[in-house]
């Protein structure tokens, strides 16, 4: 069972406090102080992966502030949230000053911002003590059911190849590397789009001394270096007729053969293979083998692009500003920020992601990332000449926003205009317009 996130929280309000404990005991194991004092006390015993701090604590020697700078210095792996009704523009802008993660207004229906904080932030802390593992991060329902389906096809004895299918950026090596570490199989790894390809049959399959001038001693290819592990081939549409057969002898046989080689070697190794290309289109126009397809066709696994899983769009954009943001910063993004993050298609998937949070960091200096921060880094990202005449960077931004609220409302409705215009605040008109207009019938076809 795996343990509950540690979580702090100080409010000089009792029974709010005990509320607010109930409340988040089932997903978090909470400790409680009413007093900067008591709660100074128990930072220094426990290592807490967030802390809930209000700010002001009335007739107490020691403010929120106060708390919030003890543990930026005390404790710096804990993610702090203020959680409180002042709404004074000073006080909250002091509190912003600090290394925060999120500021909560105790105001309306606050639980779900607060519960959500707190998710993301035990997410990062989750994710600092396991990147190193190279564990795949995601919160999407989707790439989680993928990862355990191909982990059980890599510990059955069937030894059958794996095809991932996936846009550019998707992740589909990450996805791989993963696996290799949960398996705790050796990975070998090699892209096709990098490896020229009159060397290609001799990097992959390895030659014998003299197959060819330069050939001065033995050389064991990567597939074959791979043995008793997992071989993974990136781009394998860009493979040549030679090579695609080749590839086929080690599915089939499970042997290699080396260049100048009298006789193919036995191996054995699990093979997974990834492509951004359609391989059907590609055996049509001539270009794949067909019967190399049908081979690796037995187990694929399509990996949805990121504009298809919200839910890790803003996971992998704090994640990203906890990577590249400055060490003493903590970033907070607004909900109009998020809005916008999540409207955007994200065309090149978490590498495009990374870039525009890269850019915030570097270009904006700015700690609270509100849309207008968004779209300027997005814009910096973009081709001026791919934008058509008359029609502004911004403009592009704002019809991306509104498709993928579109998107989402028509999800909600189950396909149903009618509820979605209602929704939305439109007339069932205009969704049947961005709908033909976004190219969205498939998700619109209930009527």
């Amino acid at each position: 069972m795996t343990e509950r996130p540690l979580i702090l929280i100080c409010d000089d309000d009792a029974e709010f406090l005990k509320s607010l404990q109930l409340s988040l005991r089932s997903n978090f194991e909470i400790h409680a102080a009413n007093t900067v004092v008591q709660a100074k006390a128990l930072a220094g015993r426990y290592e807490y992966d967030a802390a809930i701090i209000d700010l002001n604590f009335e007739g107490q020697e020691f403010d929120g502030i106060h708390l919030l700078d003890h543990m930026g210095k005390r404790s710096p792996g804990t993610f702090l949230i203020v959680l409180s009704g002042d709404k004074s523009v000073r006080r909250v802008v002091e509190a912003m000053r600090r290394k925060l993660f999120e500021f909560v207004h105790k105001e309306g229906d606050f639980f779900d911002q607060l519960h959500a904080s707190l998710t993301r932030a035990t997410q990062l802390k989750r994710a600092r003590a396991t990147q190193a593992a190279q564990r795949y991060l995601t919160e999407s329902p989707q790439v989680e059911e993928i990862l355990k389906t191909a982990e059980r096809i890599l510990a059955s004895s069937m030894d059958a190849p794996i095809l991932i299918v996936g846009e550019t950026g998707s992740g589909k090596e990450f996805l791989t590397q993963h696996i290799a570490h949960a398996l705790k199989m050796r990975l070998v790894a090699a892209n096709m789009g990098g490896i020229p390809k009159d060397m290609a049959e001799s990097i992959l399959f390895g030659h014998e001394r003299g197959a060819f001038t330069g050939a001065i001693a033995n050389k064991m290819g990567l597939i074959e270096s791979g043995h008793d592990g997992i071989f993974f081939l990136d781009e394998i549409g860009e493979c040549s007729a030679a090579v695609q057969t080749k590839l086929l002898r080690v599915l089939q046989e499970k042997e290699v053969h080396p260049l100048g080689a009298l006789r193919p070697r036995k191996i054995k190794v699990r093979f997974i293979a990834a492509t951004n290309r359609e391989l059907d289109q590609m055996v049509s126009e001539g270009t794949f083998r067909l019967d190399l397809l049908q081979r690796l066709n037995t187990f694929v696994l399509r990996l949805p692009p990121l504009r298809e899983r919200p839910e890790d769009i803003l996971f992998y954009a704090n994640l990203f500003l906890e990577e590249c943001g400055d060490a003493d910063v903590c970033y907070t993004i607004t909900p109009e920020g998020a809005k916008t993050l999540l409207a955007h298609p994200w065309p090149g998937n978490t590498r495009e992601l990374k870039s525009v949070i890269q850019r915030i960091v570097v270009l904006s200096n700015k700690r609270i990332i509100d849309a207008s921060t968004v779209l300027e880094a997005i814009g910096l990202g973009r081709d001026p000449s791919a934008t058509s005449a008359g029609h502004s960077k911004v403009a592009v931004l704002e019809d991306n926003f509104r498709r993928g609220e579109l998107i989402k409302a028509l999800k909600d409705s189950g396909g149903n205009k009618r509820v979605t215009a209602k929704g939305l605040g439109v007339s069932e008109a205009t969704v049947y317009r961005w709908v033909k207009d976004f190219g969205l019938k498939a998700l619109g076809a209930r009527q």
